[in-house]
């Protein structure tokens, strides 16, 4: 095969961030939003990376060109070129590269772009050779992903993999959350990007100097948690949106909200939003919306743009990676 294409959905991360990385839960879900890589072999000894993201360089002998994006290219496409190396490694083929990426997602805004390009990037290019199989693609992504996020659990790799909703925990790994109703969620951004590392570290200094406050905070968080891992599958929307607000409260308390993000949720359920919350790290990123209705989410989308605010509708993504 001389063309492979690939396509892996975003994310959004609907309870449970911080909280997780102390052995809490998650529930995660994959988005109608996707990224498209297409791969082509060539005759030469080179891989070759471009993205409608503003960044593509070029890959021989270990030496990287950038074509564009400047100084941050390499390290935007370095996961990607990790990628395209592991699966010529475990195939035992040596040729050259180009892949083309194309993101509907935004970029540095919490919702798992970097995991979906190399879950596509890596299917794209596996599909060159034979057929992906799925296990292995996000095994070989989460590798990759690590370039960016060097503790990665692997979570959002295996949401942009099989798709839906999962429970995740360390203890107990990937749970698959059946729903009965389909969820609609505005995103509005507020356009301010976040170091992931950084927020990160500022939650465990408010661990290390608030142990017993910070204990009871993980544990409303776990209880949250597993409301709604009841309340999902029963489609009991109301609930599921006074949980996604209480969890809010909790992200608050630990100092990883932002006032834009504050607005933008006060604006969300000002408009008639189930709840809302940040998803992902924080610090800016992207807030989530819950909408009764497919109706109500168009009015909630509004709203946040009538307030300058960029946004967009989505629902549960069941597909996963398509190849």
């Amino acid at each position: 095969m001389t063309l492979g294409k690939a396509s892996a959905p975003a994310k959004v991360i609907l309870f449970g961030e911080h909280f997780v990385v102390y052995g809490n839960p998650a529930i995660l879900a994959s988005i109608s939003r996707r990224i498209t890589v297409a791969a082509h072999m060539t005759s030469e000894s080179k891989i070759v990376i471009d993205s409608d993201i503003g960044a593509a360089g070029e890959y021989s002998s270990s030496a990287f060109k950038p074509i564009k994006g400047g100084k941050n290219a390499k390290e935007i496409l370095d996961p990607l070129h990790n990628a395209i190396e592991q699966v010529l490694a475990a195939r035992n083929e040596k040729t050259g590269i180009k892949v083309d990426v194309f993101s509907k997602v935004p970029h540095g805004l919490g919702l798992g772009s970097s995991a979906a390009s190399c879950v596509a990037t890596v299917a794209a290019v596996d599909s060159l050779f034979g057929k992906p199989d799925r296990q292995k693609v996000c095994e070989q992504a989460i590798e990759s992903e690590r370039i960016v996020h060097k503790n990665s659990s692997g979570a959002d790799c295996y949401i942009s993999t099989f798709g839906g909703l999962i429970h995740y925990s360390k203890l107990a790994g990937f749970t698959k959350i059946e729903s009965k109703s389909p969820l609609s969620i505005v995103i509005g951004s507020t356009g301010v990007r976040h170091s992931t590392g950084d927020l990160v570290a500022s939650v465990k200094k408010f661990k290390d100097r608030n142990e017993v406050l910070f204990d009871d905070l993980a544990k409303r968080a776990r209880d949250i948690c597993m409301q709604a891992v009841a309340a999902i599958p029963s489609g009991k929307k109301e609930k599921v949106g006074e949980l996604l607000s209480e969890n809010q409260a909790l992200l608050r308390q630990i100092g990883v909200s932002h006032e834009k993000a504050d607005d933008l949720i006060d604006i969300c359920n000002k408009a008639g939003a189930l709840g809302s919350k940040i998803t992902g790290a924080g610090g800016g990123g992207a807030v989530i919306a819950l909408a009764a209705t497919k109706q109500d989410s168009a009015k909630i989308g509004a709203k946040i743009k009538a307030q300058g605010y960029e946004s967009f509708e989505v629902e549960i993504d069941f597909k996963g990676l398509v190849v």
